[in-house]
C-alpha cells in the first residue's frame, strides 16, 4: 500500500512538472501546422491583380501554414492528396484549361477546398449552391468586422446572388445596385470572389481564412518600431523607450544586426541602446540583413555572421524573440536554412525587393507568425476615435524609427491619444536557439539558458578610443628598423659628398677664372 502510495505520488510530480514545462501559449504552439497547396493560373502581371499571390501568402504565413506554391501548369498527378487543405486562385481573365491529371485528381479530392476569383468549379458551385452576376468596372464599398473601405476601385468582379453557408463581411455594388456577402464557406468548402493586393479585401480574406484553417486561438496586436540601425539615433531612441515605458505602450523593436567588427565601440554603444529598450518594456527582434546582390556574399557567410550577433546579444543580456523578414525570405533554402532557422517566431514584412538566393516552392513555417500593416495604411479603414479590435491573426502596426525630435514628440502624442491596446510580445513562448545558448520567453520573462534575465536600465558609458586600423604583425620591425637606419646614413653620406664636390669645383672654377683675368 506505501509503495503505491509513493507511485502515485510520483505519478502527480511528474505531472506538475510537465504542466511547468509548457508556459502559458504553449499549447497553441504545439498544435499541427497546416499544409496548404496554393495553386494559381496566372500571377496577373500588369493587372489590378498583381501581387494578390503573395498577399495571401503573408496571410496564411501569420496563421501558422506551411503553403506549398506552384502554377497549374507544373502539377504533378496525385499532388492535390498530399495536401488537406488547397487553394485555387483564378486570376485568368480568358478560359484557362486545367491539366487533365488536376481534374482527374480534384474529381476524388476530400479535403478543405477555398476557390479563389472566377472560373468556379462546377461541384464547388452546387456545394455552396452558388449564383452570381458579374462587372467588368465597378466601384464597390467593402465592410467587414469595424473596418470599411468606400469608394474601391473594382474589375472583372462577381456579387454573389444565391449561396449557402456562413458569410463574411459585406461588397456593395455602386453599378449594380446591390449587396452580396464578401466570402462564404460551408464545411470543407469556401469561396471568395475578389481578392487584390493593397485594398481591404487582403484583410478581409483572414476572417474567412481563420475558420477554413481550424485556427482558434485569439489574437493580439503588437506595436513595431523599425528601420533602427547601429548608425539610428540612440539617445533618441534611448528616450522613446523611456517615454513609452511611462505610458504603459509594450513595443518591438526591430533591429538591423551588426555582422562584423562587434568589438568596435560603436556597436557597443547599440548593444547598451537595446539593452535599455529592453529594460523599459521593449522586445528585440532582429531584422533580417539587407540583401544588396545575390552574389555579394559567400553562402556560407550569413549563417556565422547571424550566429555571431545573436550570441553577441545573448552575451550583452539582451534576448531577442524573433525575427524580422521579408516574406520572399521564408520561400529561399538558403536564407531559411542559415538566416530564418535559429528562430521559431517571426514578423512577417511585404516584399520590397526579392532577391531570391536558392527559390523554393514550400515555405519556411514559424510556429509564431505576425502579420505586418503600416499604422496609416490600417488608419484607412477604421473610422476616426473607433477602438481598433484585434484582427484575426496576430498582427503588428509598423512605425518606422523617427530620426528627430519634431517627428519623434509626433509618434509619441499619436500614440498617447490613441486608445489602440497593445499586447506585450514576451508573454507568449518564443525561443532563438543558436550553438552556444539557448534564448527565449514566456509568461513574461526572459531567459538565456535556462536562466531568468533581470532587466537592467543602467546605462554604461562606453570608451570611444578605439584602434580601428589594426596595426600589423612586428616580427620584421627591428630588420626595418636597421634598414631604415643604413638608408639614411647612406643618404646624408651622399649629401655630404655632394656638397664637397661642388665647393671643390667651386673653388677651381674661381682660381681658373681669376687666372685668366690677369692674362688679359
Amino acid at each position: 500500500m506505501l509503495k503505491r502510495r509513493i507511485f502515485m505520488a510520483g505519478l502527480l510530480l511528474l505531472y506538475l512538472l510537465a504542466g511547468l514545462a509548457f508556459p502559458k501559449g504553449m499549447e497553441a504552439r504545439t498544435s499541427k501546422t497546416a499544409s496548404v497547396l496554393l495553386i494559381y493560373d496566372s500571377a496577373a502581371m500588369s493587372t489590378p491583380k498583381e501581387g494578390n499571390i503573395e498577399a495571401l501568402e503573408r496571410v496564411l504565413a501569420s496563421f501558422g501554414a506551411q503553403v506549398t506554391v506552384i502554377n497549374y501548369d507544373h502539377y504533378e498527378a496525385g499532388m492535390l492528396n498530399k495536401f488537406n487543405k488547397v487553394i485555387s486562385v483564378r486570376n485568368a481573365d480568358d478560359l484557362f484549361q486545367l491539366p487533365d491529371s488536376y481534374v482527374r485528381d480534384s474529381a476524388t479530392y476530400e479535403g478543405n477546398y477555398l476557390h479563389i476569383g472566377n472560373q468556379v468549379p462546377e461541384n464547388i458551385r452546387q456545394a455552396l449552391q452558388l449564383d452570381s452576376v458579374s462587372a467588368d468596372q465597378d466601384t464597390a464599398k467593402l465592410e467587414i468586422g469595424q473596418l470599411q473601405q468606400t469608394a474601391m476601385t473594382v474589375s472583372g468582379i462577381s456579387y454573389l446572388t444565391k449561396f449557402k453557408g456562413k458569410t463574411y463581411g459585406s461588397l456593395s455594388s455602386e453599378k449594380l445596385k446591390i449587396n452580396s456577402p464578401f466570402a462564404v464557406m460551408d464545411g470543407k468548402y469556401a469561396y471568395i470572389p475578389y481578392l487584390v493586393k493593397g485594398n481591404l479585401s487582403e484583410l478581409a480574406a483572414a476572417y474567412l481564412l481563420k475558420d477554413w484553417l481550424n485556427v482558434t486561438t485569439s489574437s493580439h496586436t503588437y506595436m513595431v518600431l523599425d528601420q533602427i540601425y547601429p548608425f539610428s539615433n540612440l539617445d533618441l531612441l534611448n528616450e522613446m523607450a523611456d517615454r513609452l515605458y511611462e505610458a504603459g505602450i509594450p513595443f518591438i523593436a526591430s533591429v538591423q544586426p551588426v555582422l562584423s567588427n562587434l568589438d568596435y565601440p560603436a556597436v557597443q554603444r547599440y548593444l547598451e541602446t537595446l539593452k535599455h529598450v529592453q529594460s523599459r518594456n521593449g522586445t528585440i527582434i532582429v531584422q533580417a540583413p539587407v540583401v544588396a546582390s545575390t552574389i555579394s556574399q559567400d553562402i556560407s557567410v550569413l549563417k556565422s555572421e547571424m550566429l555571431a550577433f545573436l550570441d553577441a546579444l545573448g552575451g550583452y543580456g539582451i534576448v531577442p524573440l524573433g525575427v524580422g523578414s521579408e516574406m520572399y525570405w521564408t520561400y529561399d533554402q538558403h536564407y531559411a536554412a542559415n538566416g530564418l532557422a535559429y528562430f521559431d517566431s517571426s514578423v512577417i514584412f511585404p516584399n520590397e525587393r526579392v532577391l531570391y538566393r536558392s527559390q523554393t516552392a514550400t515555405s519556411k513555417a514559424f510556429q509564431s507568425a505576425v502579420y505586418t500593416i503600416r499604422n496609416d495604411e490600417l488608419s484607412q479603414y477604421v473610422a476616426p476615435g473607433e477602438i481598433l479590435e484585434p484582427l484575426p491573426m496576430d498582427t503588428a502596426l509598423v512605425y518606422a524609427f523617427p530620426e528627430d525630435r519634431q517627428k519623434s514628440e509626433a509618434l509619441i502624442t499619436k500614440l498617447l491619444s490613441d486608445w489602440t491596446t497593445f499586447s506585450d510580445y514576451k508573454n507568449e513562448a518564443h525561443t532563438v536557439r543558436t550553438e552556444a545558448n539557448e534564448m527565449g520567453s514566456s509568461n513574461g520573462q526572459l531567459r538565456i539558458n535556462g536562466q531568468t534575465i533581470l532587466l537592467n536600465n543602467n546605462k554604461q558609458d562606453v570608451n570611444s578610443e578605439h584602434a580601428y586600423v589594426q596595426e600589423g604583425k612586428k616580427s620584421l620591425a627591428n630588420l626595418f628598423s636597421v634598414q631604415n637606419k643604413v638608408f639614411i646614413i647612406l643618404i646624408a653620406t651622399t649629401l655630404l659628398l655632394f656638397t664637397a664636390f661642388l665647393i671643390i669645383g667651386y673653388r677651381l672654377y674661381k682660381r681658373k677664372y681669376t687666372h685668366m683675368g690677369r692674362q688679359l
